[in-house]
């Protein structure tokens, strides 16, 4: 890094003498950083030679090092023949090149350029820098090309700031170390701030800020891929998107960070209305993201905004995402002239929803609104691969009134994940919470199958629920519902190996509720605890279980088997209140329910003991292991003959 520092000083000095006035930096982003030598005031390094800093005119050039290719010194007015230089002063704009084909046209009118470019002339650089507070850039090619974005800002009063046209493929490129501002108002004759037709890639070392106004931040016709870059956009109009594609778009790397402050509309129709949602990132078909940055936040303003909304499938395979909404839903008459509601998602998919990798934090503060919502199916992690990712979803919103009377009432619940498909947790660390009456965790309009995974739930309404059928495989978690049941399923439930620590609330819910369908168990450690139990059925389990009625509330228990073994070490949760489950419920009736199951539980004698005092071991969510138990209130010997056994009143089917 050193040699790099003599070399520009020398080289410096020695064109200087040669009367060579413009340094060219070559990057390898494919863009040319250009200065004229007598306008630089310094030139510097920052500490560990990371970036070069060129001093002009009042202005910091921060150029990455890593990203430099060469530096040489060249005549200030010489043009490549690819190059097409834009240079905006004010009102006014200027064009230069060397290009003498007659279907090379260029047209300005004050800071309005306008090129067309008919002929078969390939990689074409179009070079924008300067200022104008009213000028735009429209382009017409045949071939594809690069517009590089070299420190400019351009707002336009009436027109879009930057227009490519024609289905071409065309690069977006943000200079090393520039920083470009693109601007218009709500009288500009287009949609977007940035409108394309063709494939559209955007990348660079440089920054990006978008401000709409009229419609649209980014919008193309055909596909986005954003492969680098920071780029900030912001966008206010109703119904408006951050970034928008008629066909699929792609973050494989770069910083993008979207505030949609706009709002929905509401189209009146023969029966109802049509909503249309301010959103920030908006496809026809496909998003996917494998790298990079994604910070999305949607203000208060924005009534049922989404963050990342597609038609087709969303596929989250590496990067950061964080995205908050903070407006809540309300009803209206849909399009068939019935009963709905509009409330706000992070992550919402016609189709299905891929979370592999990645570090995911999504929060919806609003009423009725969820964190990741799919018509298809969901799958979370990898099945058989490497589970890195990390999940989080909170809802802090409140449900409301939808449709209905009575027992049949509908209501738009808060939800942290909800799949009108199929549901499946492979791996990865994932952390549920919901604030309030009707925030569900976990929630599958189908059946759900949980292979593996760290998984944190808290939730007020059911942690898990699923319609037809819930499997589990694998996996460590504790599932606690605070007012309902933590794993609740309209069908079937089948447990098959894991470690599950599941709190319910009191009578009449509690850990685990099958409707009194099949509830089998044939493997992994299983500590249920709340106000009832559906009862396994024996039939349909290969491993012994333990149902218990009559735990007090609060009591620290142990179960040890024949030989004093310890089979099961516990802290029950505290119930208080009338209703809401540990630290929110009262135990109800004549105490609480505990199902328990293990591979150590054999035919034979255990012993149930209560009231005595844990000290020293491992502790999660009140499961010990290698603890000390001591004293003990009440102890009962429980025999164990068949696979379920169910000790005392209470339990049974829901």
């Amino acid at each position: 890094m050193k040699k790099l520092f003599l070399i520009v000083f020398f080289g410096l000095m020695t064109n200087l003498v040669n009367a060579q006035n413009a340094i060219w930096i070559y990057n390898s982003d494919g863009t040319i950083t250009t200065r004229n030598i007598s306008e630089i005031d310094s030139l510097n390094f920052t500490p560990n030679m990371i970036n070069m800093l060129i001093y002009h005119d009042g202005i910091n050039d921060n150029l990455s090092v890593a990203g430099i290719d060469s530096i040489v010194f060249r005549q200030a007015d010489d043009i490549e023949p690819n190059v097409i230089l834009v240079e905006y002063n004010n009102e006014v704009a200027t064009v230069r090149h060397n290009i003498t084909s007659e279907n090379f046209t260029v047209n300005v009118d004050g800071a309005d350029v306008e090129i067309i470019s008919e002929a078969a002339l390939e990689n074409l650089q179009y070079y924008l820098s300067g200022t104008t507070s009213n000028g735009s850039f429209s382009l017409e090619s045949d071939m594809p090309y690069e517009v590089i974005l070299n420190n400019v800002e351009i707002n336009s009063t009436n027109k879009v700031p930057l227009n490519l046209t024609k289905n071409v493929e065309r690069e977006i490129i943000m200079a090393n170390g520039s920083t470009n501002i693109l601007s218009d108002t709500d009288d500009s004759d287009g949609k977007a701030v940035i409108n394309t037709k063709g494939t559209t890639n955007i990348s660079g070392l440089g920054s990006l800020t978008v401000n709409a106004n009229k419609k649209h931040g980014i919008s193309s016709d055909n596909d986005i891929n954003i492969n680098s870059a920071t780029i900030n956009i912001n966008h206010i109009a109703e119904a408006s998107k951050g970034i928008k594609s008629d066909s699929n778009i792609i973050l494989t790397d770069g910083n993008v960070t979207i505030v949609s402050s706009g709002t929905l509309t509401l189209e009146e129709l023969d029966l109802g209305y049509d909503a249309t949602y301010c959103t920030a990132i908006g496809a026809d078909g496909n998003f996917e993201m494998s790298g990079g940055s994604l910070d999305i936040t949607l203000p208060v303003s924005n009534v049922a905004g989404r963050g990342v909304k597609v038609d087709g499938n969303i596929s989250i395979l590496g990067g950061d995402i964080n995205i908050i909404t903070h407006s809540g839903g309300d009803t209206y008459t849909n399009s068939d002239g019935e009963p709905d509601s509009y409330k706000s998602s992070c992550i919402k998919a016609d189709g299905d929803i891929y979370l592999t990798h990645g570090n995911i934090i999504l929060e919806a503060t609003g009423d009725g609104g969820k964190c990741v919502n799919a018509d298809g199916s969901i799958n979370i992690g990898v099945e058989n691969g490497d589970n890195d990712l990390v999940l989080e979803m909170k809802t802090s919103g409140k449900k409301f009134y939808e449709s209905g009377y009575g027992e049949d009432a509908d209501y738009a619940n808060p939800k942290a994940l909800k799949a009108e498909g199929k549901l499946y947790v492979y791996g990865g660390t994932i952390t549920v919470y919901t604030e309030n009456d009707g925030g569900e965790g976990l929630e599958s309009k189908d059946s759900i199958y949980i292979k593996g995974g760290d998984i944190s739930i808290d939730t007020y309404d059911d942690a898990i629920n699923g319609k037809y059928h819930v499997q589990f495989d694998g996996g460590t978690m504790y599932i606690n519902a605070r007012g309902n049941d933590a794993i609740d399923s309209n069908g079937t439930i089948t447990i098959n190996g894991g470690f599950i620590i599941a709190a319910g609330t009191t009578a009449p819910e509690g850990s685990f509720d099958c409707d009194q369908n099949t509830f089998s168990i044939n493997g992994g450690i299983v500590v249920g605890i709340g106000g009832h139990i559906s009862n396994p059925t024996a039939s349909a389990c290969t491993q012994r279980v333990l149902v218990y009625n009559g735990i007090e509330n609060g009591t620290a228990l142990q179960i040890v088997d024949e030989a004093g073994n310890d089979l099961l070490t516990f802290q029950v949760p505290t119930y208080s209140g009338g209703g809401g489950g540990p630290g929110g419920g009262g135990p109800g009736g004549g105490g609480l329910a505990l199902l328990f199951t293990s591979p150590d539980i054999q035919q034979g004698t255990i012993t149930v003991k209560q009231g005595g005092s844990i000290s020293g071991g491992e502790e999660f969510h009140g499961y010990y292991e290698d603890a000390t138990y001591s004293g003990g209130t009440t102890s009962q010997n429980v025999t164990i003959s068949g696979m379920v056994t169910t000790y005392g009143n209470g339990g049974g089917p829901f």
